[in-house]
């Protein structure tokens, strides 16, 4: 997070003065020429690119979660940086904290792989990155926690909250460290709620004018997303010059757009209308995001749900003391547009506590949250927009609990443990088997495993005493036994430890064997896996 915001900043600075989103400061030519500029470049990038590596973003890590077992590309990744960064360069109305989702989930996926964790390992570093990406991007480590849980697992999990929770605390300590405080959401004074009628009524209209803006936000991305395989030169055209329009009348828009929210916040006013800056930041952004533009959509809802308060406190003006309300209606808007867009009530309102750290805002923000989410869910039928994304391209957004079962579970939970020997033993080394509570053996002949139970090889042993054994080797002083010849052996396979029973599962389905070898990389030692053991695992009561 801290490399893009100064990539960002740094880049911005060769042309613009005042920030990175300080668009209104160009010239009107300057601010038409970007966006095009951009929409080329990413035009070239993504023309350039293999498909594989077009596909990324938060809808794209929940994808791999499900269905590619957490297993994140670097590649993407690189891309996904690069082209948020030239998007949001190029002033297009996006946002970088989806992006930091999908690099810090990226962090944690390659952790896991090349630690050869089980799938659950996965999974919980996975959730590690993603909320110390989100606690980098907004200095609110408990916030990440829930933002991974609600947003991209859509469940919680209490047997990752720890290491979660201290992968967040950790992203929002360097972020500091790099960074410093992020001063966006910064607010000295913050009035205290009463609910008084006229400020209830203020608060539902308030929701009324959110869920308004929130159905809006999802309803052109699904309308554009039918257009998704039309030439990504026609789609990026369409929204440089979209925006290349809009810069003209509301620079404003372009950009995070949080330089808007400042303004607001310290008092000042926009030079524009507020109600049209929020409603064409609204579908600037659906257009931007539903015809591809690689960038993230947590900042823009915050954007818009915080000018969305202010122009409630604007319109109740005379009801409420408009210089102690409007820093408390801001809040409560971009708590309940987050929110509303992504079905995410307690991380919405614990980012307002962190972001203020008071408690003031907390009655009021559920009273806007709650309101929002079940207008949205219950009367509007609308999901989270990546809930959505992926019902459209025929995905879904969680697995079934049976899956997820399997998937948290080793293989060690069904194997019986196997004394590897060699193919020739010594009658001493043997008789030690006496005293094992090992049920089978293998040891290997020509490059085949071969499977035999222990009370084989003893009863083999015994049969010494009653006469000359063909199986017996004389090397040197030594007499060996020659298990191959001595034993009535299965043959069997060895394959390297599955990550999850779903992946034994899946390997049993696919070869119709029914039972398999598998080397332990942890303890570099072998155990035997049945179809029928896993199958007893599945039917237990508990």
């Amino acid at each position: 997070m801290a490399l893009l915001y100064w990539l960002i900043m740094f880049l911005s600075q060769l042309f613009m003065a005042g920030g990175s989103e300080a668009f209104e400061s160009l010239p009107v030519w300057q601010r038409v020429l970007i966006p095009i500029v951009a929409c080329f470049v990413l035009a070239v990038i993504f023309t350039l690119l293999p498909a594989k590596l077009r596909s990324v973003g938060v809808p794209y890590v929940v994808e791999r979660l499900n269905y590619h077992q957490g297993i994140l590309p670097v590649l993407n990744a690189v891309v996904q940086f690069f082209t948020v960064a030239i998007s949001l360069i190029g002033g297009l109305s996006i946002g970088k904290e989806g992006p930091a989702v999908h690099l810090g989930a990226t962090f944690g996926s390659y952790l896991a792989q090349h630690g050869r964790l089980p799938q659950y390992g996965v999974e919980t570093l996975v959730a590690c990155g993603v909320a110390g990406a989100i606690a980098a991007a907004f200095q609110t480590p408990v916030a990440g926690v829930l933002f991974a849980f609600e947003v991209i697992f859509i469940e919680y999990r209490m047997g990752m909250a720890l290491p979660v929770l201290l992968s967040s605390v950790v992203g929002m300590l360097v972020s500091e460290y790099l960074l410093g405080r992020i001063e966006v959401f910064d607010i000295d004074h913050l009035s205290t709620a009463q609910f008084t009628p006229d400020f209830f009524i203020a608060c539902l209209a308030l929701v009324g004018f959110i869920v308004t803006l929130a159905f809006l936000f999802l309803k052109v991305q699904k309308v554009l997303w039918r257009v998704g395989k039309v030439s990504v030169w026609w789609r990026f055209s369409l929204v440089g010059g979209v925006t290349s329009v809009v810069a003209i009348y509301l620079p404003e828009t372009l950009g995070g757009g949080y330089d808007s929210l400042i303004a607001l916040l310290s008092g000042q006013t926009l030079v524009s209308s507020l109600l049209a800056v929020i409603i064409v930041k609204t579908l600037l952004t659906s257009v931007s995001i539903g015809l591809g533009i690689p960038g993230g959509m947590i900042g823009p809802t915050f954007v818009i749900g915080g000018l969305a308060g202010a122009q409630a406190a604007f319109m109740f003006d005379s009801l409420l003391p408009y210089n102690h309300e409007m820093a408390l209606f801001i809040l409560l808007g971009m708590a309940a547009m987050m929110a509303a867009c992504f079905q995410a009530p307690l991380t919405a309102l614990i980012a307002m506590i962190e972001m203020t750290h008071t408690s003031e805002v907390i009655v009021p923000a559920m009273l806007v949250i709650v309101l929002s989410c079940l207008i949205m869910r219950l009367l509007l039928r609308q999901e989270s927009a990546f809930v959505q994304r992926l019902k459209y391209v025929g995905l879904s957004s969680s697995m079934s609990p049976f899956k997820r079962y399997l998937q948290h579970h080793t293989v060690m939970s069904v194997a019986e443990p196997v004394v590897v020997l060699p193919a020739h033993e010594s009658i001493e080394r043997l008789k030690d088997l006496g005293s094992s509570v090992v049920d089978y053996v293998a040891f290997e002949v020509s490059g085949q495993w071969m499977l035999a139970r222990r009370e084989a090889v003893l009863s083999a042993l015994q049969s010494i005493h009653l006469g000359p054994s063909p199986f017996l080797v004389v090397d040197g002083e030594q007499v060996l036994m020659d298990l191959s010849k001595a034993l009535d052996c299965t043959p069997s396979m060895a394959i390297p430890e599955p990550t999850s029973l779903e992946k034994m599962l899946s390997w049993f389905q696919a070869s119709g064997r029914a039972d398999v070898l598998i080397e332990v990389r942890r303890t570099e030692k072998m155990c035997l896996v049945s179809r029928r053991q896993l199958d007893q695992f599945l039917l237990k009561d508990n």
